[in-house]
């Protein structure tokens, strides 16, 4: 892989080079500015594949040069991997709500910096496989694409019982950064983070009675009402298949499910107004109760993330008699 690395401490930035370099299949651009950083980016060709992005430094924080590189349409995904020796959960949510992918603390080891390396290598081999399905289905359909993209299930996706198309969308993280968001958070102090999973149980109808498109902006409205009700900063969503959402989420003063639910369809009424066809009631939209992250214990993300998935199905089935009684009634 093609990697920048960008850091002002000379001595880190040569330690990183020294670890690059002796794995032969990196290819590493050193810069100590981010003047220089952006600079090399807007420049490569081709791009490079992925970017190590110290926070901590004079001309502008690592957070601003993330975000300035997301705006770069050559890396409005490639892997950007921040290190630093901030451990709090402010400075890690704010690095993954500007575009971080994942999150490597100071002082590192080579073998740490090589496994998150070798991860995010895995991340640019199925991105390039989600566009070049992305394309193919583009050609079959011969229209112009939204700007939404869905991929069929990948090997990252297996931890999910659900088979289903997977959705990508910008209000939705990749599983794999989002599971990088969440094991970094909970090793922090006082984590106030909470994971729960919702869904639409009408999904499967909504997708037979809509294109493609048509359904992808459909979702695409539903994750943004979900982060309309709970909050932009702190809330962090992913797809789980089946139309499920994976959240996580610092704003559990906002989870009281019934009237979350009612904010959540409101706000998807008002994010999808051009054709309200489905009918959609309040108990339509189904959410499992919150499990609340703590450094006590070690997070364990697919034990976590299964957890989700039961509470959220216990609750989906809580609810079906109360549902039939009123189709009777």
């Amino acid at each position: 892989m093609k990697i920048l690395a960008v850091d002002d401490d000379l001595i880190s930035l040569n330690l990183l080079g020294d670890v690059l370099q002796n794995e032969q299949r990196h290819d590493a651009t050193l810069k100590s500015s981010a003047v220089e950083a952006l600079e090399a980016l807007r420049n490569e060709d081709p791009p490079f594949d992925c970017i190590l992005l110290d926070i901590e430094m004079p001309e502008m924080t690592g957070i601003d040069v993330c975000r300035k590189i997301r705006c770069i349409e050559a890396y409005n995904s490639a892997p950007i991997l921040m290190i630093t020796r901030y451990r709090d959960q402010g400075s890690i949510s704010q690095a993954f709500a500007n575009g971080a992918t994942d999150y490597i603390k100071k002082p590192f080891d080579a073998f740490e910096v090589l496994t998150r390396i070798n991860v995010a290598e895995r991340l640019v081999q199925e991105r390039q496989a989600a566009i070049d399905s992305y394309m193919a289905v583009r050609k079959i359909l011969g229209c112009k694409p939204p700007r939404v993209l869905s991929t069929r299930t990948t090997s990252v996706d297996a931890l999910y019982p659900s088979k289903d198309m997977q959705i990508r969308l910008d209000e939705l993280l990749p599983i794999s950064v989002f599971q990088n968001y969440l094991e970094q958070v909970a090793e922090t102090e006082g984590c106030g983070v909470h994971l729960f999973a919702i869904r639409i149980q009408k999904i499967n109808k909504i997708f037979t009675s809509t294109d493609a498109a048509g359904f992808l902006k459909f979702f695409e409205a539903f994750t943004c009402a979900l982060k309309t009700v709970f909050g932009t900063e702190g809330t962090f969503l992913t797809h789980a298949g089946n139309g499920t959402v994976l959240c996580a989420t610092t704003n559990r003063s906002r989870f009281v499910p019934e009237a979350a639910h009612m904010s959540v369809l409101k706000n998807l009424q008002r994010h999808y107004p051009e054709r309200w066809i489905f009918d959609l009631m309040p108990e339509d939209i189904v959410s499992g109760r919150p499990i609340s992250l703590n450094k006590a214990q070690k997070l364990n993300f697919k034990r976590a993330v299964k957890a989700a998935l039961a509470r959220l199905d216990q609750r989906a089935c809580s609810q079906e008699p109360m549902i039939m009684s009123k189709l009777v009634g």
